[in-house]
């Protein structure tokens, strides 16, 4: 698997935390990009996105924000308002020759989307139709708190009507009062039907993961 897109449930389940555990793993064997080609929020402290930066502080050997950040939009905003509001038009094509280009300088590249899989990138287009135009497959995070298997279960569905070809998918528990925590996992285990690569419980800090 040359190259897969890192998508999730919603906003803040965890994509940046899990793509970064995931870049730490391979870089200890392969030549590895993790990239996040739309960015949305930009603090008045920092000059990149946090995303941006998380992704960066494990790539040392890059330099350049460009390289693994295409569009940046200020205002931490659904892409499709920061996109309007600045005049910026989000290139699909040239997503993807970007991406081509950094598939003959790596073994892997991880991209990572912006929010969930139905978050618009503008008026008419969202995350889906992204993933649709580079033909890649997804890993899905899920972010796990009340209501976690109905966003599961909606995503995976949207993925598949579209012939995404999912992976596989990461439990990441955001909501540490989660009640039933293990409850919840066993049933996604049984109804999500790609395989469950790993589960983060809240605060671990053992996570290991490979793809």
């Amino acid at each position: 698997m040359k190259k897969v897109f890192i998508t999730g449930t919603g906003t803040g389940v965890g994509k940046t935390y899990i793509t970064s555990i995931i870049l730490k793993n391979l870089l200890l064997r392969q030549k590895v990009i993790g990239i996040k080609p739309i960015s949305a929020g930009i603090s008045q402290d920092h000059l990149l996105n946090e995303d941006v930066q998380t992704l960066l502080d494990c790539q040392p050997s890059i330099d350049d924000h460009q390289k693994i950040n295409f569009y940046s939009l200020k205002k931490a905003v659904s892409p499709h308002i920061g996109a309007e509001e600045e005049g910026m038009q989000i290139d699909f094509n040239f997503i993807k020759q970007r991406i081509s280009a950094l598939e003959n300088e790596y073994d892997r590249v991880l991209i990572e989307g912006v929010g969930g899989i139905l978050s618009p990138v503008d008026q008419s287009r969202t995350n889906l139709d992204l993933i649709k135009h580079l033909d890649i497959p997804v890993i899905l995070i899920i972010g796990l708190k009340l209501g976690c298997i109905n966003d599961a279960l909606l995503t995976q569905h949207a993925l598949q009507s579209s012939d995404i070809r999912i992976v596989g998918w990461i439990g990441n528990q955001i909501d540490p009062e989660m009640e039933e925590v293990d409850k919840n996992i066993e049933y996604l285990k049984k109804n999500i039907t790609s395989s469950c690569l790993e589960v983060n419980k809240y605060g671990s800090d053992n996570l290991y993961l490979n793809i």
